[in-house]
Protein backbone atom coordinates (compact mmCIF):
# COMPACT_ATOMS: atom_id res chain seq x y z
CA UNK A 1 0.00 0.00 0.00
CA UNK A 2 1.22 3.47 -0.88
CA UNK A 3 1.70 4.83 2.62
CA UNK A 4 3.45 8.18 3.02
CA UNK A 5 6.91 7.12 1.92
CA UNK A 6 7.60 10.66 0.68
CA UNK A 7 7.93 11.77 4.27
CA UNK A 8 9.90 8.65 5.15
CA UNK A 9 12.42 9.13 2.33
CA UNK A 10 12.70 12.91 2.12
CA UNK A 11 11.72 14.03 5.61
CA UNK A 12 9.14 16.42 4.20
CA UNK A 13 5.42 16.33 3.49
CA UNK A 14 5.77 17.89 0.03
CA UNK A 15 8.67 17.69 -2.42
CA UNK A 16 9.70 19.06 -5.79
CA UNK A 17 11.40 16.52 -8.05
CA UNK A 18 12.50 18.38 -11.19
CA UNK A 19 12.30 16.40 -14.42
CA UNK A 20 15.41 16.69 -16.56
CA UNK A 21 15.01 16.24 -20.33
CA UNK A 22 18.61 15.35 -21.24
CA UNK A 23 18.98 16.73 -24.74
CA UNK A 24 22.72 17.31 -24.15
CA UNK A 25 25.01 15.68 -21.59
CA UNK A 26 26.60 18.87 -20.18
CA UNK A 27 23.31 20.76 -20.23
CA UNK A 28 21.63 17.94 -18.33
CA UNK A 29 24.32 17.99 -15.65
CA UNK A 30 24.02 21.77 -15.41
CA UNK A 31 20.25 21.47 -14.95
CA UNK A 32 20.73 18.88 -12.23
CA UNK A 33 23.08 21.31 -10.49
CA UNK A 34 20.43 24.05 -10.70
CA UNK A 35 17.87 21.76 -9.07
CA UNK A 36 20.32 20.77 -6.36
CA UNK A 37 21.33 24.35 -5.61
CA UNK A 38 17.67 25.37 -5.31
CA UNK A 39 17.17 22.77 -2.58
CA UNK A 40 15.24 20.14 -4.50
CA UNK A 41 15.92 16.80 -2.78
CA UNK A 42 15.93 14.79 -5.98
CA UNK A 43 15.47 14.71 -9.75
CA UNK A 44 14.01 12.47 -12.40
CA UNK A 45 15.86 11.78 -15.66
CA UNK A 46 13.72 10.81 -18.64
CA UNK A 47 14.69 9.40 -22.03
CA UNK A 48 13.48 12.36 -24.06
CA UNK A 49 16.57 13.61 -25.82
CA UNK A 50 18.81 10.65 -24.98
CA UNK A 51 18.35 6.95 -25.40
CA UNK A 52 17.77 4.60 -22.49
CA UNK A 53 21.40 3.47 -22.20
CA UNK A 54 22.75 7.02 -22.14
CA UNK A 55 20.19 8.13 -19.58
CA UNK A 56 21.27 5.30 -17.30
CA UNK A 57 24.91 6.32 -17.76
CA UNK A 58 23.83 9.83 -16.82
CA UNK A 59 22.42 8.50 -13.55
CA UNK A 60 25.92 7.37 -12.58
CA UNK A 61 27.40 10.74 -13.57
CA UNK A 62 24.82 12.62 -11.51
CA UNK A 63 25.41 10.36 -8.54
CA UNK A 64 29.16 10.97 -8.76
CA UNK A 65 28.68 14.74 -8.70
CA UNK A 66 25.84 14.84 -6.17
CA UNK A 67 26.13 11.72 -4.01
CA UNK A 68 23.33 12.75 -1.63
CA UNK A 69 20.83 13.66 -4.36
CA UNK A 70 17.95 11.25 -4.89
CA UNK A 71 17.86 10.20 -8.57
CA UNK A 72 14.99 8.49 -10.37
CA UNK A 73 14.30 7.60 -13.99
CA UNK A 74 11.38 7.33 -16.37
CA UNK A 75 12.23 5.01 -19.24
CA UNK A 76 9.48 5.66 -21.75
CA UNK A 77 8.41 2.70 -23.83
CA UNK A 78 9.40 0.05 -21.28
CA UNK A 79 7.06 -1.82 -18.97
CA UNK A 80 7.76 -1.00 -15.30
CA UNK A 81 9.26 -4.41 -14.45
CA UNK A 82 11.51 -4.33 -17.52
CA UNK A 83 12.62 -0.78 -16.75
CA UNK A 84 13.49 -1.69 -13.18
CA UNK A 85 15.65 -4.65 -14.12
CA UNK A 86 17.45 -2.74 -16.85
CA UNK A 87 18.10 0.26 -14.62
CA UNK A 88 19.43 -1.78 -11.73
CA UNK A 89 21.80 -3.65 -14.04
CA UNK A 90 23.12 -0.41 -15.53
CA UNK A 91 23.32 1.58 -12.28
CA UNK A 92 25.39 -0.76 -10.12
CA UNK A 93 22.33 -2.20 -8.41
CA UNK A 94 21.12 1.14 -7.06
CA UNK A 95 18.10 3.08 -8.27
CA UNK A 96 16.40 5.59 -5.99
CA UNK A 97 13.18 5.94 -7.95
CA UNK A 98 11.28 4.67 -10.96
CA UNK A 99 8.43 6.47 -12.69
CA UNK A 100 6.16 4.89 -15.26
CA UNK A 101 3.43 6.74 -17.14
CA UNK A 102 1.25 3.65 -16.84
CA UNK A 103 0.98 1.56 -13.67
CA UNK A 104 -1.00 -1.04 -15.67
CA UNK A 105 -4.04 -0.87 -13.38
CA UNK A 106 -7.60 -1.29 -14.67
CA UNK A 107 -10.15 0.07 -12.23
CA UNK A 108 -12.84 -2.22 -13.67
CA UNK A 109 -10.86 -5.45 -13.36
CA UNK A 110 -11.03 -7.90 -10.47
CA UNK A 111 -7.31 -8.67 -10.72
CA UNK A 112 -4.29 -6.65 -11.86
CA UNK A 113 -1.77 -9.12 -13.34
CA UNK A 114 0.33 -6.49 -15.14
CA UNK A 115 0.60 -4.31 -12.04
CA UNK A 116 1.39 -7.39 -9.96
CA UNK A 117 4.23 -8.23 -12.35
CA UNK A 118 6.05 -5.14 -11.12
CA UNK A 119 5.47 -6.05 -7.47
CA UNK A 120 6.87 -9.51 -8.18
CA UNK A 121 9.89 -8.04 -9.98
CA UNK A 122 10.78 -5.60 -7.21
CA UNK A 123 10.49 -8.38 -4.63
CA UNK A 124 12.67 -10.69 -6.71
CA UNK A 125 15.27 -7.97 -7.22
CA UNK A 126 15.14 -6.77 -3.62
CA UNK A 127 14.42 -3.20 -4.67
CA UNK A 128 13.36 -0.74 -1.96
CA UNK A 129 13.21 2.50 -3.98
CA UNK A 130 10.14 4.61 -4.74
CA UNK A 131 7.84 3.60 -7.58
CA UNK A 132 5.69 6.34 -9.11
CA UNK A 133 3.01 4.64 -11.20
CA UNK A 134 0.84 6.52 -13.67
CA UNK A 135 -2.91 6.50 -12.98
CA UNK A 136 -5.29 8.50 -15.17
CA UNK A 137 -2.14 9.81 -16.85
CA UNK A 138 -1.75 11.87 -20.02
CA UNK A 139 -1.66 9.98 -23.33
CA UNK A 140 -2.67 6.72 -21.62
CA UNK A 141 -6.04 4.97 -21.41
CA UNK A 142 -8.66 7.50 -20.33
CA UNK A 143 -10.28 7.17 -16.90
CA UNK A 144 -13.75 8.64 -16.48
CA UNK A 145 -14.13 11.36 -13.88
CA UNK A 146 -16.56 9.19 -11.97
CA UNK A 147 -13.94 6.41 -11.77
CA UNK A 148 -10.94 8.47 -10.59
CA UNK A 149 -11.31 7.43 -6.97
CA UNK A 150 -11.80 3.82 -7.92
CA UNK A 151 -8.69 3.89 -10.12
CA UNK A 152 -6.56 5.43 -7.38
CA UNK A 153 -7.76 2.91 -4.82
CA UNK A 154 -7.17 -0.02 -7.18
CA UNK A 155 -3.57 1.13 -7.72
CA UNK A 156 -2.59 1.41 -4.05
CA UNK A 157 -1.32 -2.15 -3.48
CA UNK A 158 1.07 -1.97 -6.43
CA UNK A 159 3.02 1.27 -6.09
CA UNK A 160 4.49 3.84 -3.72
CA UNK A 161 3.08 6.97 -5.34
CA UNK A 162 -0.04 7.40 -7.46
CA UNK A 163 1.20 9.64 -10.27
CA UNK A 164 -1.39 11.56 -12.26
CA UNK A 165 -1.32 14.49 -14.68
CA UNK A 166 -3.23 17.00 -16.73
CA UNK A 167 -4.41 16.19 -20.26
CA UNK A 168 -1.05 16.82 -21.91
CA UNK A 169 2.54 17.95 -21.50
CA UNK A 170 2.61 21.32 -19.76
CA UNK A 171 -1.17 21.24 -19.24
CA UNK A 172 -2.44 21.80 -15.72
CA UNK A 173 -4.59 19.13 -14.11
CA UNK A 174 -8.10 19.94 -12.99
CA UNK A 175 -7.89 20.48 -9.24
CA UNK A 176 -11.10 18.46 -8.88
CA UNK A 177 -9.23 15.47 -10.34
CA UNK A 178 -6.62 15.35 -7.60
CA UNK A 179 -9.25 16.18 -4.99
CA UNK A 180 -11.26 13.11 -6.03
CA UNK A 181 -8.22 10.87 -5.94
CA UNK A 182 -7.15 12.17 -2.54
CA UNK A 183 -10.64 11.73 -1.09
CA UNK A 184 -10.63 8.09 -2.23
CA UNK A 185 -7.21 7.07 -0.87
CA UNK A 186 -7.04 9.17 2.29
CA UNK A 187 -4.22 11.22 3.77
CA UNK A 188 -1.75 8.36 4.23
CA UNK A 189 -1.28 7.57 0.55
CA UNK A 190 1.12 9.39 -1.77
CA UNK A 191 -0.16 11.34 -4.77
CA UNK A 192 2.24 12.82 -7.31
CA UNK A 193 1.44 15.29 -10.08
CA UNK A 194 3.44 15.37 -13.30
CA UNK A 195 2.25 18.09 -15.64
CA UNK A 196 1.39 21.76 -15.77
CA UNK A 197 2.68 22.80 -12.34
CA UNK A 198 4.20 26.26 -11.92
CA UNK A 199 4.97 28.58 -9.04
CA UNK A 200 1.78 30.45 -9.92
CA UNK A 201 -0.63 27.50 -9.58
CA UNK A 202 1.08 25.08 -7.18
CA UNK A 203 -0.85 26.44 -4.19
CA UNK A 204 -4.04 24.98 -5.70
CA UNK A 205 -2.56 21.47 -5.51
CA UNK A 206 -0.51 21.57 -2.31
CA UNK A 207 -3.35 20.40 -0.02
CA UNK A 208 -3.74 17.21 -2.09
CA UNK A 209 -0.39 16.37 -3.70
CA UNK A 210 2.79 15.08 -2.04
CA UNK A 211 5.29 15.11 -4.91
CA UNK A 212 5.55 17.44 -7.89
CA UNK A 213 7.38 16.07 -10.94
CA UNK A 214 7.97 19.23 -12.95
CA UNK A 215 9.79 19.84 -16.21
CA UNK A 216 8.10 22.26 -18.60
CA UNK A 217 7.01 24.69 -15.88
CA UNK A 218 10.59 25.28 -14.71
CA UNK A 219 12.46 25.10 -18.01
CA UNK A 220 13.99 27.98 -19.93
CA UNK A 221 13.97 25.72 -22.97
CA UNK A 222 13.76 21.96 -23.41
CA UNK A 223 16.40 20.38 -21.22
CA UNK A 224 17.55 23.63 -19.59
CA UNK A 225 16.15 24.49 -16.18
CA UNK A 226 15.53 28.14 -15.31
CA UNK A 227 17.17 28.84 -11.91
CA UNK A 228 14.63 31.50 -10.93
CA UNK A 229 11.63 29.30 -11.75
CA UNK A 230 13.10 26.31 -9.92
CA UNK A 231 13.88 28.41 -6.86
CA UNK A 232 10.42 30.00 -6.79
CA UNK A 233 8.62 26.66 -7.07
CA UNK A 234 10.91 25.01 -4.50
CA UNK A 235 10.23 27.87 -2.09
CA UNK A 236 6.47 27.55 -2.40
CA UNK A 237 6.49 23.76 -2.03
CA UNK A 238 9.06 23.72 0.75
CA UNK A 239 7.16 26.38 2.67
CA UNK A 240 3.86 24.52 2.69
CA UNK A 241 2.64 23.51 6.14
CA UNK A 242 -0.10 20.85 5.91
Amino acid sequence: MATDRIRDVFGAARVLLPVIHPVEWDLALASVAIAHEAGAPGVFLINQGMGVDEVLQLVLAVRARHPRLWVGVNLLGLAPAEALGLALDACDGRLDGLWSDNAMVDEHAATQPQAQAFVDARRRLGWSGLYFGGVAFKYQRAVADADLGRAATAALPYLDAICTSGPGTGAAADVAKVQAMRAAVGDGAVIALASGVTADNVADYLPYVNAFLVGTGIEHRLGELDPARVAALQQRIGGFAP
